[in-house]
């Protein structure tokens, strides 16, 4: 069992983002300028204590970010439940604190339930839904990529209610993506926002080639787990935009 090695009284701020941070972490980046957020780091790496000083809680525990967060929400329901809003993060954005909080202003303002940053064309972009759009403030959409998901908190607790951990990428997008877009009848609460953009490094640039979801299960086994858990839940939603 990990213990929480660091972790505040009472939160300094109603929004709370969370990852699992490795070698290719740029946290850095999330530090710079206004922050009304506060950063629950899980570390993967081998060093003790990596990053504990830029995090508001922290632990040391291998694995996704996902299967990570799903631990520490069972874990410490009564510390996260205190947060308005959660952002779960791929540690390796090029994200300013300052865009990062503004995220979460929009997410108020607008009462959204679920939301992301459009990715800047200088990274990697999976899905062309995802890519910036110029003159665009935002777009409501039906899904919303794994990256770097915005969940209002009790959107998010209805997905941790029937999330599994086993599955730690492949098809975690398109299960809360589903359930919550079939919910959003209005189709004005899950949006993709154009004014705030990241950079999702593109796995060349990284010090180490191999992506670190691979050394958890390799993509055919992340396909093979997405597939039970699909016909299992009676999924069907499904994008035709996806670059290879």
């Amino acid at each position: 069992m990990s213990i929480l090695i660091k972790q505040l009284i009472l939160p300094k701020n109603k929004y709370l983002v969370f990852t699992s941070a490795g070698v290719n972490s740029n946290l850095a980046h999330w530090l710079k300028g206004y922050r009304n957020f506060d950063l629950w780091i899980s570390y993967y790496g081998d060093e003790d204590n990596k990053f504990k000083n830029e995090a508001e809680y922290y632990i040391a525990k291998k694995g996704g970010k996902f299967p990570n967060f799903h631990y520490c929400y069972n874990q410490w329901n009564d510390i996260i439940s205190q947060y308005d809003a959660i952002m779960i993060m791929d540690d390796d954005l090029i994200f300013s604190g300052a865009d990062i909080s503004q995220l979460f202003q929009i997410q108020e303002k607008y009462n959204l339930w679920l939301l992301q940053p459009a990715f800047d064309r200088r990274g990697k972009i999976s899905f062309s839904i995802t890519e910036t759009h110029a003159f665009s403030k935002l777009r409501y959409t039906n899904f919303i990529e794994v990256t770097c998901p915005l969940f209002q908190k009790e959107k998010l607790a209805e997905f941790m209610a029937i999330y599994d951990p086993i599955l730690i990428g492949w098809g975690v997008d398109l299960w809360y993506s589903e359930i919550l877009s079939k919910q959003d009848t209005q189709h004005n609460k899950i949006a993709i926002i154009d004014e705030i953009s990241c950079i999702n490094p593109r796995d060349k640039t990284k010090q180490n080639k191999m992506r670190e979801i691979d050394k958890l299960q390799n993509t055919d086994m992340r396909q093979q787990i997405w597939k039970s858990i699909q016909t299992r839940n009676n999924l069907d939603l499904q994008f035709k935009d996806q670059k290879q």
